[in-house]
């Protein structure tokens, strides 16, 4: 009987199956001496010699740690949670077999609400075991008692241990995206974004600039996140919250950034976020910059649907500017970081149709409406998204982006008694914002431009072309001074408007100091205005023929005439305009057609001095010295016969009325005179043998 007692086959001790055996030597008699590796590691060989016996060896594990956690005896909790880790990563081929129990242990232990210390434990064990990649996914996993259970703690308003109980949920939910969203055969994490995301952005806050270095972290292990003092501070939740953001947004897929940035929204809806407008724009700012660059108009597209249904709504304003304003900061990094894809463009569009309708929210509210200001903020905020994202743009995306912003405005050119009826107040006000925008973007164009590298045919695609010399003979005034200015803006390659801009008559050509790069050929122009001219021509015809024309029109369009003809710089076109110009002073003396009888002896006389500047400066320009002295002689001549008429600096008189009084209605040119002119300076006029009929 000795024998058998010293073996304890009396208590049955050879009776229990070995797996038990091995566990249960795990524990130590004193839980402070840490887990007994030398048992641990005959636990490893056996799973390793009999792997069906490890399912039964985590079965029976869980069940020891479940007794010790009702009877609260932490320590070997925490003992056993340990042995489990360890065994897991070291059984990790074959996980499958035993995960089930291993997350059942982790689940009580999550359970343990006010436990600081378990709570720590369980997560850190969560984390090795997310570090873990399996070749076959379980499909049947559900990780959504966890994402409760972390979405509890990122809340959590413990007075003593708040930070450290967020710090760990944040924790969590860092593993558990690892886990599963980088796996494109397991996309459970997904359908938990409305928990995950919201959790996330809770521990959020924009960062101090003498921070901001601090945001670059973008991988933390779990040994290097333990918790082992009390010093954690909300700069670390909010360190930690950034880096899990742009972790999660690294790597989500085209597909599901739709279920991933509408839990943003979401969220800075549900706690009135909008109004302090940095916090949404460092958010999406981040967004924007972990997201993959050809994928980054997808955000911008949500945006833009998020705008248009906040559009809807008339009574809250601010945050549509608000809303407006992340976008902003989202069309700038998509202008300046990624390829500008067709999507972004219309959106572009859709901007215009926001705008649009919020002017004809504001023309139905009363003057003294609160509302107003906070219109006119919208308004401004979208003309400055679009002109700040325009001169981001390559040339050629600056010229889609001007098309869409002219093919969007509504029908202008209307006779003038139709005006009222066909273009309200509102539309004008729209129009000429619209216009105005592209007028300060086609002036940063042309600084960029100063190389003169640039050819008219990309400046002017025809898409962009037709509609801007179409709208050249709007019956609005305003209209047309700023489509002629940004025609000007974007020919004008070597800054001769300023020079050029009024209308005089100097003997001395010097006194304009031209540069020496006139005389320079443009080849690359040539093609352009010789297929275009005849369009571009009669819609010139119009717009010098408007009855409304102002003084600044007529210096303009001066100004067009001079600087198409320097910057092409090709004989035939020269003699086409000059041949443009005798049409012009034929249809003033001999027209009988109704709608130029009405235009005003005023009108007709600055005309008549436009085109005698016109003559002035090209004769003398191109060293035409017959043409020229025949211009001397004609200006002399009237200067004998009515001087009067031609005060001293006529042309830079500052009222139409003046300027219209230099030069009487007679033509002062025939076009003989100048063709036998032109003929003994040898220029060819071989072009002048067709009849140009009459333009328009």
């Amino acid at each position: 009987m000795s024998k058998y007692c010293n073996n304890c086959f009396c208590c049955g001790h050879y009776l229990v199956p070995r797996y038990k055996r091995l566990v249960n030597n795990i524990f130590s008699q004193n839980p402070q001496h840490s887990v007994d590796r030398n048992n641990l590691e005959r636990l490893r060989f056996y799973a390793i010699q009999k792997p069906e016996k490890l399912h039964k060896s985590f079965r029976y594990m869980s069940e020891k740690i479940a007794r010790y956690l009702r009877h609260q005896n932490l320590p070997y909790v925490i003992l056993g949670i340990k042995a489990m880790d360890d065994t897991v990563k070291s059984c990790r081929a074959q996980l499958n077999t035993f995960i089930d129990h291993y997350l059942a242990t982790l689940h009580l232990l999550l359970e343990e609400r006010d436990d600081l210390e378990l709570i720590e434990h369980a997560i850190h064990s969560f984390e090795s075991f997310c570090e873990i990649r399996q070749e076959a996914p379980n499909y049947q996993r559900d990780y959504e008692f966890f994402v409760d259970r972390f979405t509890q703690l990122c809340h959590d308003n413990d007075p003593i241990n708040k930070i450290r109980f967020r710090y760990l949920g944040l924790r969590g939910h860092q593993a558990l995206i690892r886990k599963t969203a980088g796996d494109e055969l397991h996309n459970d994490v997904w359908k938990h974004m409305n928990q995950i995301i919201p959790s996330i952005i809770f521990n959020m806050k924009v960062p101090n600039q003498n921070r901001t270095q601090d945001l670059s972290i973008t991988t933390i292990s779990p040994e290097q996140v333990m918790i082992t003092t009390e010093t954690l501070t909300e700069n670390d939740l909010n360190i930690l919250a950034n880096t899990i953001l742009k972790d999660l947004f690294c790597r989500v897929h085209v597909n599901d950034i739709p279920t991933c940035i509408k839990p943003v929204l979401n969220h800075l809806d549900l706690h009135e976020l909008w109004t302090v407008v940095d916090f949404p724009k460092y958010i999406f700012s981040e967004i924007m910059n972990s997201v993959k660059h050809h994928n980054s108009y997808k955000t911008i597209d949500l945006l833009l649907e998020y705008l248009e249904l906040y559009c809807e709504k008339k009574d809250i304003l601010r945050i549509k500017t608000c809303i407006m304003q992340v976008i902003h900061v989202c069309l700038m990094f998509a202008a300046t970081n990624t390829g500008v894809e067709s999507t972004i463009f219309s959106g572009i569009a859709r901007l215009i149709k926001c705008l649009e309708k919020s002017f004809h929210n504001e023309s139905r509210r009363s003057k003294a409406s609160v509302y107003i200001q906070d219109e006119q903020q919208f308004q401004n905020a979208v003309i400055d998204g679009i002109r700040e994202f325009m001169e981001k743009l390559r040339d050629y995306q600056i010229m889609e982006v001007m098309h869409i912003i002219i093919t969007s405005l509504p029908i202008v050119n209307q006779d003038n008694e139709n005006k009222k009826n066909h273009l309200s107040d509102v539309n004008l006000k729209f129009q000429l914002l619209l216009l105005k925008t592209m007028q300060k973007v086609a002036t940063t164009y042309q600084a960029k431009h100063h190389d003169e590298s640039t050819s008219t045919q990309t400046t002017f695609p025809h898409q962009l072309f037709d509609p801007l010399i179409k709208m050249m003979s709007a019956s609005v005034v305003e209209i047309r001074l700023i489509i002629l200015e940004i025609l000007i803006l974007l020919i004008d390659k070597r800054h001769y408007a300023d020079k050029i801009r009024k209308i005089r008559m100097p003997k001395d050509i010097s006194q304009l100091n031209l540069s020496a790069a006139t005389k320079t050929s443009h080849l690359v122009d040539m093609p352009f205005m010789k297929k275009y001219g005849p369009q571009f021509l009669p819609q010139l015809y119009n717009c010098i023929l408007m009855n409304n024309n102002t003084k600044d029109i007529f210096y303009t369009i001066y100004c067009l005439m001079n600087i198409v003809t320097l910057e092409v710089n090709d004989q035939d076109i020269l003699v086409d305009i000059i041949h443009f110009c005798f049409e012009i002073q034929s249809t003033l003396l001999t027209t009988i057609d109704e709608d130029y009888k009405k235009l005003s002896k005023i009108n007709c006389n600055c005309i008549h001095a436009l085109i005698a500047a016109y003559f002035n400066l090209m004769s003398k320009l191109y060293g035409i010295e017959a043409f020229s002295a025949h211009v001397d002689e004609v200006i002399q001549s009237r200067e004998l016969s009515a001087p009067h008429l031609l005060p001293p600096n006529a042309f830079q008189s500052t009222t139409k009325e003046s300027l219209s009084k230099s030069l009487s209605m007679e033509c002062l040119f025939s076009e003989k005179i100048v063709i036998d002119a032109l003929k003994l300076s040898h220029y060819d006029i071989s072009r002048f043998d067709r009849i140009i009929h009459k333009p328009g």
